[in-house]
């Protein structure tokens, strides 16, 4: 009897975060990029490398996996002395180097975010002692956060040499394709295009910004003692039978030089490659509300 006046009540309390999340990104949306193509994989992949930092082209980071998955597999044959493991572990080299990307450029990501907000104050305060957009934008170029100084110092040099701020704020959220990034850019955009109040459209955008970097912090903090244990979970059979080559050869050694001893080592590394899988996507599937708003395809 009592279970339906709770559930309305838990439905209205997980409404009213979803309203609170969403109020904090309701900013003013300008086009930045009207006609975005369709990237192609090459593209896709150097994006990725540059917002995780990684000194490499796409080319040599496809090398740079080949040469892994080469290495480990051949590892894990003499180690086991399995020929299915080769492959295994060649596909494990793949998924653990592109997982370390990944770690990596959601950890630029959340620095990028909340060096953005420091630089919006910034932007504030510079823009309330009534300077110019230009001028104000080379006040932070000068005291933002080493994260985001790169681009506002193109940013400057771009207005500098005569471009038009709009085109150069488009080309940071191009390269960028961060969702406080493309607000950022689209609230200048509309005041430099259309005119306006600034200031509180700055102070929306330092609390939206400031707001998604600590959600993404939370969701880190928490996601990394489950990322984990499951990856030590998913090692741990792989580990057993290695140790079983060198304690118990008689006994590891026959089956797994079987059909079925094959068929189920591939039945294992599936269950554990998918189990890592969907914990990887649960994980991430936190943040997709927020990153869907994002409107640079």
């Amino acid at each position: 009897m009592l279970s339906g006046p709770n559930v309305l009540l838990a439905l209205l309390g997980s409404m009213g975060v979803l309203v609170a999340v969403l109020s904090g990104l309701a900013l003013p949306h300008y086009p930045i990029l009207p006609q975005a193509r369709r990237e192609g994989f090459r593209e896709r992949l150097q994006r990725k490398l540059d917002q995780a930092d990684f000194q490499l082209e796409a080319m040599d980071f496809l090398r740079v996996t080949l040469i892994l998955a080469i290495g480990l597999g051949i590892v894990a044959y003499v180690l086991t002395g399995i020929p299915t493991a080769a492959f295994i572990g060649a596909i494990g080299a793949v998924v653990g180097y592109w997982t370390f990307l990944q770690d990596r450029r959601e950890r630029r990501r959340r620095e990028y975010q909340e060096a953005l907000a420091d630089a919006v104050d910034v932007l504030q305060e510079a823009v309330s002692t009534r300077q110019s957009l230009n001028s104000s934008l080379a006040v932070v170029a000068k005291h933002c956060s080493v994260a985001v100084r790169g681009d506002f110092e193109e940013i400057v040099a771009r207005i500098t040499a005569g471009e038009e701020i709009a085109n150069a704020l488009r080309l940071i959220a191009q390269r960028r394709r961060d969702v406080m990034c493309d607000r950022f850019a689209e609230a200048l955009i509309a005041y430099s295009t259309e005119g306006g109040k600034l200031l509180p459209i700055l102070q929306a955008l330092s609390e939206a910004v400031r707001g998604l970097a600590a959600v993404r912090r939370r969701v880190a903090t928490t996601q990394s003692r489950i990322r984990w244990e499951a990856r030590v979970v998913c090692l741990a059979p792989f580990v057993f039978i290695i140790i079983l080559r060198f304690t118990a050869p008689d006994l590891q050694g026959p089956f797994y030089s079987t059909v079925w001893g094959q068929l189920a080592l591939i039945v294992i590394a599936c269950m554990c490659g998918g189990a890592y899988y969907l914990m990887n996507r649960m994980g991430a599937k936190a943040l997709d509300p927020i990153e869907s708003i994002n409107t640079v395809a």
